[in-house]
C-alpha cells in the first residue's frame, strides 16, 4: 500500500493546511505537510496547537482543541489481521490485511530505535499528556500537552499522565476457520459486528474523535491520592476492594483500570504485530523473581553486597525490598521490608568491590537512612539480612526510543513492556476496577468465570450489585486448580477474556489463566498481565489470575488509573 492510504485525504489536507495557513500567513513560517514521518507529525501537531491558542487555552478550550485535530487529521483507513481458530491451527500468528496488509513493527530498547511504520501515522501517533476527569461531565480533560504546552508534568504526583491518540472502530468477525481482529477510522465500513473502541464511548452518548488511557501503573501521594506519574515504585498489596477505596479520593469519577484498557493493549498487539501473544516480541517483566542474603555483614551503609553470580540479575532503576529475615522468606512478611518499607527502595548503582580478597557485587539503594546488613547463608535463615526483586518504578520504559519495546531486552522477561506509550507489566499483576469475575455453575453442569460490568464509576462496588451486567464472554473451568493455557480470548462490548483453554505454553495465545477448583457461586477479582515469578510462558496481555476474593490483596498486585470507568454503549 502507499503511504497516502495511512494520511488525511484530500478534503481533510486542504482544510488542515487552511487553518494553519490562515494563523500563519502574515508570520511567513513553513507548513510542514504531514508525510507519513513521526517527526513530521510532531511537527505539525506542535505548530497546529500552539498557531491555535494552545499555550493560553484552559482545561476545557485545549481539550476542544484535541477534539479538532483529530477530527481535522483523520484519514481513511482501515487494516485487520486475520488469525486460525484453535480447530483449524494453533500458530500464534496471523496475517495482515487491507490498509495494515504492508505495514511493519519491531520493538525497540533504550538504545535501539526500530522500525514502527505506525509511529507517524495519524491514526496510531500517540502523545503524552496531563488529564482528570471532570465530576459533572465524567468525561477525560486534557490539562496539559508533552512538547507542546509548557505546563506538562511527568513527575509530579499530583498530575496524571496519560497517552492520547486519535480513536476509532473496532470489530472481531468469525467464519468458519478464522476469526479477524479490524480497526478503522469511520463508522461507514461494512462490518456487521463494527463499534466504537471503547476508549472513546462518552458517558452521554457519542464517539470521542480521540481516546486516553493512564500511561503509568499507579502509586499513592503523600495525600494518600492515587498517582499515575513517572519515577514511583507502583503501590503494592493492592486488590480489587482497597484499590477502590484508594481511587476514590481521587474523585467519585475516577476508576481502577478498565476493561476496556486492557482491550486497547490486546487490539493494538493483533493490529500492530499480527500476533496473538507478546511472548516472542515484548514479554514485561515475569521472569525475574529472585531473593538473596547479604554475602558480607555491613554497618551504616546503603547497599547490599551480594555473589558476583548473583549482582549479574540486577539492574540500576529496579525495584527491591530489603529486609533482615524472621525465618519466612515471603515478601509479604514484615521483616523481609524491614529497612526498605513496603514501599521498596529503587537500585541506583550497581558496582564490583573486592572485600578480603574476594569479589562482590554492591548494590546500592536510595533509603532514606543508613542500615546494617547482616551475611548468611540461606534466605530462610532468621536475622540475615535479604535483598528480593520487586517491582520497576513507573517510567521505566520513558527512555525506550519507540512507542513500543523494553529498556534493554525485550525478550528476557526481565524489564517492563510498553506497547503505544503505555508502560504496563512492572512485575506485578493489575487489578482491574470495573469488573467482578463471577464463579457460578454446579458439579453436574460444570463451572464458568465470566466478567461483570458496569460502565459508571458511581456503581462500582465491593461485590456485584444490580447495576453489574454479565460480559457475555465466559470462561469454562478445567478441572483443579492451576494454570491453565489459553487457547482464544473471547470479546464482546469492549470485554476481552479467555474463552477456551487446554492451549499450551508455545501455541496461540501462549498465555495462562489461574483457575481455582469448584465452589458453586464466588465473586473474584480479575488480575491482569502476571507478576515477577509467573514466567514468561503464563504472563502476558492475555494472563489472568480468577482465583482470589475481592479483598486478596499481597505484594504482587498493583493498580492503575482510568479515565474510562463512564461510559456510554458501544454501538458503531
Amino acid at each position: 500500500m502507499s503511504i497516502g492510504n495511512i494520511l488525511p485525504n484530500a478534503a481533510q489536507m486542504d482544510e488542515l493546511t487552511a487553518a494553519v495557513k490562515g494563523i500563519r500567513g502574515a508570520m511567513g513560517r513553513e507548513l510542514y505537510q504531514l508525510d507519513g514521518t513521526e517527526k513530521t507529525y510532531r511537527r505539525v501537531m506542535h505548530d497546529w496547537f500552539v498557531d491555535n491558542g494552545a499555550l493560553e487555552a484552559d482545561a476545557k478550550q485545549l481539550t476542544a482543541l484535541c477534539d479538532k485535530w483529530y477530527e481535522l487529521t483523520r484519514p481513511d483507513w482501515h487494516g485487520w489481521s486475520e488469525f486460525y481458530l484453535p480447530a483449524t491451527s494453533e500458530v500464534s500468528t496471523g496475517t495482515k490485511g487491507g490498509d495494515n496488509a504492508e505495514l511493519e513493527c519491531t520493538p525497540s530498547t533504550d538504545t535501539a530505535a526500530n522500525r514502527d511504520d505506525y509511529a507517524g501515522s495519524p491514526f496510531f501517533a500517540p502523545t503524552d499528556v496531563n488529564w482528570e476527569v471532570d465530576g459533572d461531565t465524567l468525561e477525560p480533560v486534557i490539562t496539559q500537552i508533552c512538547g507542546i504546552t509548557p505546563g506538562f508534568e511527568r513527575h509530579n504526583p499530583a498530575k496524571l499522565v496519560g497517552v492520547m491518540q486519535m480513536g476509532g472502530y473496532m470489530y472481531v468477525a468469525e467464519t468458519a476457520t478464522t476469526e479477524t481482529w479490524g480497526y478503522c477510522t469511520h463508522a461507514g465500513a461494512p462490518i456487521a459486528s463494527l463499534e466504537m473502541e471503547g476508549g472513546t464511548a462518552r458517558p452521554g452518548g457519542g464517539h470521542r474523535p480521540w481516546r486516553l488511557a493512564a500511561k503509568y501503573a499507579s502509586g499513592t501521594a503523600a495525600d494518600g491520592k492515587a498517582t499515575s506519574c513517572a519515577g514511583v515504585i507502583p503501590t503494592a498489596w493492592q486488590s480489587h476492594n482497597t484499590s477502590q477505596s484508594v481511587i476514590k479520593k481521587n474523585g467519585a469519577q475516577y476508576s481502577g483500570m478498565s476493561v476496556v484498557d486492557l482491550t486497547w493493549l490486546q487490539l493494538m498487539m493483533r493490529i500492530k504485530y499480527a500476533s496473538l501473544t507478546m511472548d516472542t516480541l515484548i514479554a514485561g517483566c515475569s521472569a525475574n523473581n529472585w531473593q538473596y542474603p547479604a554475602a558480607v555483614g555491613e554497618t551504616g551503609v546503603r547497599r547490599v553486597l551480594v555473589t558476583t553470580a548473583q549482582g549479574a540479575n540486577i539492574s540500576p532503576g529496579m525495584g527491591v525490598l530489603i529486609g533482615n529475615s524472621a525465618g519466612n522468606a515471603d515478601r509479604g512478611q514484615a521483616a523481609m521490608y524491614s529497612i526498605t518499607t513496603q514501599a521498596g527502595a529503587i537500585v541506583t548503582k550497581v558496582e564490583t568491590v573486592t572485600v578480603s580478597n574476594t569479589q562482590y557485587t554492591a548494590v546500592y539503594v536510595d533509603t532514606a537512612d543508613t542500615f546494617d546488613t547482616t551475611a548468611g547463608t540461606a534466605t530462610t535463615t532468621q536475622g540475615v539480612t535479604v535483598i528480593s526483586s520487586f517491582h520497576w518504578p513507573t517510567g521505566s520504559t520513558d527512555g525506550v526510543k519507540g512507542n513500543d519495546g523494553s529498556p534493554v531486552n525485550c525478550t528476557s522477561g526481565k524489564y517492563p513492556a510498553r506497547l503505544q506509550g503505555i508502560e504496563y507489566m512492572m512485575g506485578g499483576y493489575e487489578v482491574l476496577g470495573d469488573a467482578i469475575i463471577l464463579l457460578s455453575g454446579s458439579d453436574a453442569a460444570g463451572y464458568t468465570y465470566e466478567p461483570w460490568v458496569v460502565t459508571r464509576t458511581a456503581d462500582q462496588s465491593t461485590a456485584i450489585t444490580a447495576k453489574y451486567k454479565a460480559s457475555g464472554v465466559a470462561c469454562p473451568q478445567d478441572g483443579a486448580a492451576g494454570w491453565k493455557y489459553i487457547k482464544r480470548m473471547g470479546y464482546r462490548q469492549g470485554v476481552t477474556f479467555p474463552v477456551m483453554v487446554g492451549g499450551s505454553s508455545t501455541t496461540l495465545t501462549r498465555d495462562a489463566l489461574y483457575q481455582s477448583a469448584g465452589a458453586a457461586r464466588a465473586e473474584r477479582e480479575f488480575l491482569a498481565f502476571g507478576n515477577l515469578g509467573s514466567g514468561v510462558p503464563i504472563a502476558g496481555l492475555s494472563c489472568g489470575n480468577v482465583n482470589g476474593g475481592l479483598g486478596n490483596g499481597y505484594w504482587g498486585i498493583l493498580r492503575r488509573l482510568s479515565p474510562n470507568g463512564n461510559r456510554g454503549e458501544l454501538a458503531a
